[in-house]
């Protein structure tokens, strides 16, 4: 999109300048691009004749297999919505400081299409705010969603105060797996069927749906009551309650209906059961066990607690690189040094490969990554990842990445848990990553049961609120401003190698 942001800009000598590139997305169902383009709030409205004058543009210069649609969004430079998405930014990447900002201390000054950005902050909030990339970051955030000429001031204004010190916040929350393991279901007791594929009950303390568990009942107690509301109020009806134990236990509770009494008559102390459920804080204020459905069941694999130890200690399929620098050091250059964050954090550049825009229906197909201790490159992480069917003409076009070349990789299934304890503690940053390639993440995370909870940089955003001068932000562009070789572009490692060396460039202290 990159080259056909250019050749817009070129066309009929700028005669389409005043529009920026805001979105594309691709529906692999319906084989639809959609390219949104924002549009400044002083005109009213797009022509009919601009509309398909562009149409036809698009058509002539995406070079694209599927059908092509263009959109307007007008940019709208209203106080309301530049409040909401400066909060919402920090929110999303400053959560220390996100929780001393509120809509009042931001000021709105607009002449016309120049916007001045007033943030009033105390002392302590102003130097957390100073030490960080937050004020490029978000003058790239807002270039990016509004067409402005957008300036940040941030005002010492003491008014705003704070009780006390401000509250530490972690960012880098170390996500856990959700730990399952495998039973053998014998016959259905009542209820819909099950997955055999239970949840230690020790991994479950706070309240939760739809929470799948195994283990064997103790304590059955069988009790009545009357219905006090209701359809049913006045009548007599049945509940058990029971202890459900797999090394842990928790305190069940199922209320029976008149049709599966007979069924729950065979119930008895011992008996192994799978099952499905609901915790919620029950009226002891005690985690329960709120019984949906149960089937009679099995250990199908070894136990639980070597189960779970298998499931940690499981071995890798990316092998991790030491990472050398080839070249003779010379004694009389002096290290450089950097700034924060990169001074003194530990900082994950990956970049991935996919098989389309859409990472609800596409999948990732390489990832690499380049791990920064300190200010040095140390480590590195590359690994093609098969993703079980064919990779579509057009993605192999872009990163040259084969059927074949994919053949004996790994699934993303274990590429993700090695990828995932190659970042643990770290920042993870990359190139237009905020709108790219985490959402991938995040997606893979979550299908793997793991939690996305990493501060993320996005380098573009730095070289964009950087001093830099290119004709473009793309990363060969920035790349070539800095003096960095990008050989082989699209290919995950070499970008996110390119990556880390822009990374530090930009945060070298000269």
């Amino acid at each position: 999109m990159d080259e056909f942001s250019i050749k817009l800009a070129s066309f009929q000598n700028g005669k389409f300048g005043y529009l920026k590139l805001y979105q594309v997305t691709y529906d692999e169902k319906q084989n639809l691009c959609e390219i949104t383009f924002l549009y400044p709030e002083s005109i009213q409205q797009i022509d009919d004749e601009t509309r398909a004058e562009l149409q036809k543009f698009a058509n002539e210069n995406i070079k694209i297999n599927a059908k092509i649609k263009v959109k307007f969004k007008r940019s709208f430079l209203d106080e309301r919505l530049l409040k909401t998405q400066i909060l919402k930014f920090l929110k999303q990447n400053y959560k220390s400081i996100s929780s001393q900002v509120g809509e009042h201390q931001i000021e709105i000054q607009k002449q016309n299409e120049d916007v001045k950005i007033v943030l009033h902050m105390c002392k302590e909030v102003l130097q957390m705010f100073d030490n960080t990339f937050a004020k490029k970051q978000l003058l790239g955030e807002l270039q990016d969603n509004f067409i402005a000429n957008f300036s940040i001031e941030v005002v010492e204004d003491n008014s705003f105060n704070i009780a006390d010190k401000i509250p530490d916040v972690v960012i880098k929350v170390p996500p856990k797996k959700v730990i399952r393991y495998e039973v053998e279901p014998i016959k259905k007791l009542f209820g819909k069927d099950i997955s055999p594929n239970p949840e230690l009950i020790k991994n479950n303390t706070t309240p939760k749906s739809s929470v799948i568990l195994f283990g064997k009942i103790y304590n059955l107690q069988k009790k009545n009551f009357v219905a006090k509301s209701g359809k049913r109020k006045g009548e007599e009806k049945t509940f058990y309650t029971f202890n459900l134990n797999d090394g842990n236990q928790v305190e069940c509770v199922y209320f029976c209906s008149k049709t599966n009494e007979k069924k729950c008559v065979a119930i008895a102390d011992g008996m192994t059961f799978l099952c499905l459920g609901n915790l919620k804080m029950g009226l002891s204020d005690k985690l329960t066990y709120y019984i949906n459905a149960m089937t009679y069941a099995q250990i199908k694999t070894q136990p639980l607690e070597e189960q779970f130890e298998e499931e940690i200690e499981r071995a890798g399929v990316v092998p991790i690189e030491d990472y050398f620098e080839h070249k003779q050091e010379n004694i009389f250059v002096k290290e450089p040094t950097y700034k924060e964050p990169v001074a003194s954090n530990d900082i994950v550049v990956y970049d991935l490969e996919t098989t389309g825009l859409d990472p609800e229906t596409c999948d990732i197909i390489e990832i690499g990554a380049i791990k920064i201790e300190k200010g040095k490159i140390t480590k590195k992480f590359a690994s093609f990842v098969n993703p079980g069917k064919p990779i579509p003409e057009e993605a192999s076009a872009i990163n040259h990445i084969t059927d074949e070349m994919v053949a004996s990789s790994p699934k993303i299934e274990d590429v993700i848990l090695d990828f995932y304890k190659f970042c643990e503690n770290c920042i993870i940053s990359g190139y237009n990553n905020n709108n790219f390639d985490n959402n991938f993440l995040k997606r893979a995370y979550q299908k793997a049961g793991l939690k996305f909870n990493s501060e993320s940089i996005d380098v573009m955003l730095l070289a964009r609120g950087s001093s830099l001068k290119t004709s473009n932000f793309k990363l060969t562009s920035v790349a070539a401003a800095l003096g960095i070789d990008l050989s082989n572009a699209h290919r995950a490692y070499n970008d996110a190698f390119a990556t880390a060396k822009v990374l530090l460039k930009l945060n070298e202290i000269s």
